[in-house]
């Protein structure tokens, strides 16, 4: 065959292959045969919208913690963390459905109906509802899960347990931790309040005691235990 030959042919499979993919729906090709269940889509898209609703909650409990009538700042800084924390987890959620071949169809935010009562200031309220939610979005990723392993998503499973599970799962104890803090101090009104808020404070933000609710410092704890046994020279 001539060489014009070659290129009339080549022009003819270029044409054909334009004509072809112009048509078709890409994401589709990015899509693997497990992640082309619209359910693991809507299940995505679900926790999503939690995750931003969650979101606007912390962002309106950090808010009115900051009020001059209020003045706890160190929960304000613990829902802001919060809140910037939702929101990061929905937009690295969003970018994953993407890049798997999804789409995003964002919902309608709704305004939160909590509020941190100021006549009295009592925490109690606004902790239940924030360990509530983070239960919520706990029991939503582990529904996530099955819907994944039902479509044999692997790779969706292993997303979700190694970014949120086990992190989720310590955000629920700490916050049960601190709505048992809440409720000791607010049976005796005094200065417990304003203690737990100073410890917020100077944690800047972070449960004060969600160190010992992480199972790995366990391997911490043996490690330096084990590290002293070998200075006290009991193994020669």
């Amino acid at each position: 065959m001539s060489a014009s030959g070659e290129v009339s042919g080549n022009t003819e499979a270029v044409q054909k292959a334009l004509k072809e993919h112009t048509k078709n729906n890409i994401d589709e090709y990015v899509q693997v045969s497990t992640f082309s269940d619209e359910e693991v889509h809507e299940s995505i898209r679900g926790h999503i919208s939690l995750e931003w609703k969650t979101w606007f909650m912390y962002r309106k409990l950090g808010a009115d913690c900051g009020r001059a009538n209020i003045g706890l700042h160190g929960f304000a800084m613990l829902f802001k963390r919060a809140a910037a924390e939702c929101f990061a987890d929905g937009m690295w959620l969003e970018s994953y459905l993407v890049q798997r071949g999804g789409r995003s169809k964002p919902s309608d935010i709704p305004a939160p109906d909590i509020h941190f009562p100021d006549d009295p200031v009592d925490p109690v309220i606004p902790v239940h509802a924030a360990f509530q939610r983070e239960k919520e979005l706990l029991e939503d990723l582990l529904r996530l899960c099955k819907t994944a392993d039902e479509a044999g998503d692997y790779a969706l499973e292993d997303a979700i347990e190694t970014r949120f599970l086990k992190k989720e799962t310590k955000h629920v104890k700490d916050m049960g931790d601190l709505l048992q803090q809440c409720v000791r101090i607010s049976k005796n009104v005094g200065h417990g309040l304003y203690h737990l808020d100073k410890e917020l404070r100077e944690s800047k933000g972070i449960v004060p005691w969600a160190h010992n609710n992480n199972p790995d410092s366990t391997d911490e704890i043996l490690s330096a235990a084990m590290g002293d046994l070998a200075e006290a020279k009991l193994f020669p």
